[in-house]
């Protein structure tokens, strides 16, 4: 339908500007070394280089109705009509090409009146164009082709590519034909005689440029730019971790051990690595690229390691740094808890000695740190060499190859653990005997001083009472009395008074007292008590 009736016409999608924008570096790559060409972009269906509609419906609806009664003029009446967004192709039948396509105005309405014209019936779609093909329209040497978004598409002019930005173009040419669409995703692009690499962050990309190697760096777009600048393999610099399991090594006193190890390595110098140990090259001629650099490089790290940690091994002295005998004498000495170097062995530095080794006699121990950065060190001056650096060499486990061995090593262990268990128990023990005396001394002391104490205090209240007798006679006769009854109250009363209880009184009595009492009793006067009183 025209809308030239209206007063403002309605603004459609095909009357609006382009604006591409490609934002993939792979497209600034390429538009920086002149290889996208947009001579040919078209904007819009509108911008498209096509035959209009020339006739009406009605009209052509009465030149058939004429071509019926003059059945010979329907060999000259060409028609057709072509709906908006699509394309018909049509041959004039003297070697050229056109395309009939609708603007609107003429509602995409045709008529020819040439016997040789030859219309297509098949109408292309342009908003058939999907995001992965596209959508390619040829008619002769005249071309509509459609390239999506995230690729780019190549043709071919006499040998050269020409390659195509996203977006629609239109060409006419005898000799450009379109190829294909190229998914830009892929990390090798193959655009006829060049190539688009794309690397990741991480890796490196080894290249051949007519015999001279060069290594492109991660995280960029490269373009190879003739036949000869050649890919030859992404190489990774990432850290590797590989195992070396079950490596028989040889000790300084030819026990064959058993050794499983892991070793992490990285590149660190491509260029190096590519010259000197990776393959690149293939030496059949072919253009086989599956050449192994990895699994090369993989292999020879691991037996340089291997090799470095056989000098290791081969400086450790088996019966002194591993025997049960030195960890049972390093338990029984009191020594500090010695490193364990063979799995479920645990081992001193020295035979017979509490201590590990110290100083330059001291034996190689396994699973020192320093011994390892000895080995790893003696392997980087091999792997640098090539562009690759041993990280760490790390020991999970080393075992006698000998069954015997182990068990008698086992046996020892065994028996250094038992005998360790039972000098703790006699420490203990004994401690405990130091406790319990030490409790008693203690409780001795605190009784004596308990009795001496209460000796003093009953000292102190017989001086005074004492004191107080010495004031009061009749406190001294009563102190007497009660003395005199304890004295008898333990012993046969018969040997101390005899027959006579008549004696009694002359014990209760002083010496005084019992002169006068006898005087009185045999019948003398005062006269002859008083001298006896005045002593």
């Amino acid at each position: 339908m025209s809308n030239r009736t209206s007063a403002k016409p309605t603004r459609t999608m095909d009357d609006a500007p382009s604006h591409h924008v490609w934002e993939s570096p792979a497209y600034e790559r390429l538009a920086s070394h002149g290889l996208l060409r947009s001579d040919w972009h078209k904007p819009s269906v509108a911008s498209l280089d096509f035959r209009e509609g020339n006739t009406t419906p009605g009209k052509n609806l009465m030149r058939r109705a004429g071509t019926a009664l003059c059945p010979p003029a329907g060999a000259w009446l060409n028609t057709t009509q072509v709906s908006a967004g699509t394309i018909k192709t049509m041959q004039n039948g003297r070697g050229g090409f056109e395309f009939l396509g609708n603007r609107g105005d003429k509602q995409g309405v045709h008529c020819y009146w040439d016997m040789f014209y030859k219309i297509n019936p098949q109408a292309y779609q342009i908003n058939n164009a999907t995001a992965t093909e596209g959508l390619q329209i040829q008619n002769g040497d005249k071309w509509i082709v459609v390239v999506p978004q995230g690729f780019v598409g190549l043709a071919m002019d006499m040998g050269q590519p020409v390659l195509l930005p996203p977006g629609m173009h239109q060409w006419q040419s005898a000799t450009m034909r379109f190829e294909k669409n190229i998914d830009l995703n892929q990390s090798v692009i193959t655009l006829g005689p060049m190539t688009l690499l794309t690397v990741d962050k991480g890796y490196e990309a080894v290249t051949q440029n007519n015999g001279r190697q060069q290594v492109l760096p991660g995280g960029a777009v490269h373009l190879l730019n003739h036949r000869n600048w050649k890919f030859e393999k992404f190489i990774t610099c990432k850290i590797q971790t590989d195992n070396l399991q079950r490596v028989e090594v040889m000790t300084g006193d030819n026990v064959l051990m058993h050794v499983d190890a892991t070793v992490c390595w990285q590149i660190t110098d491509v260029q190096k690595c590519a010259e000197r140990a990776a393959e690149t090259m293939c030496t059949t001629g072919s253009s086989n690229k599956s050449t192994g650099t990895i699994a090369k490089l993989r292999n020879d790290v691991l037996k340089q390691a291997e090799a470095s940690l056989s000098a290791l091994v081969g400086k450790v002295n088996f019966s002194n740094t591993f025997s049960a005998a030195t960890a049972l004498a390093a338990g029984s000495a009191g020594a500090a808890p010695s490193t364990p170097l063979v799995e479920g062995v645990v081992g001193s530095g020295a035979a017979g000695a509490g201590e590990l080794p110290k100083g330059d006699d001291a034996v190689a121990l396994l699973f020192d740190i320093d011994k390892l950065g000895d080995a790893i060190t003696h392997a980087n001056d091999m792997t640098s060499r090539y562009g690759v650096e041993v990280l760490s060499i790390n020991i999970i486990s080393a075992k006698p190859a000998d069954t015997t061995l182990m068990q008698c090593l086992a046996k020892g262990a065994v028996a250094a653990a038992e005998a360790q268990q039972l000098e703790t128990i006699a420490r203990g023990r004994a401690k405990a005997s130091v406790i319990d005396a030490e409790g008693n001394a203690d409780a001795l002391k605190i009784s004596a001083q308990a009795n001496a104490d209460a000796d003093v205090t009953r000292a102190e209240g017989s001086k005074q009472a004492a004191m107080l007798l010495e004031e009061q006679d009749v406190a001294v006769h009563l102190a007497t009395i009660n003395a005199t009854g304890a004295a008898l109250k333990g012993a046969n009363s018969n040997l101390i008074l005899g027959q006579d209880p008549a004696n009694m009184a002359s014990m209760l009595m002083s010496n005084a007292d019992y002169t006068r009492h006898t005087l009185k009793m045999t019948g003398q006067g005062a006269a002859a008590a008083r001298p006896v009183s005045g002593k």
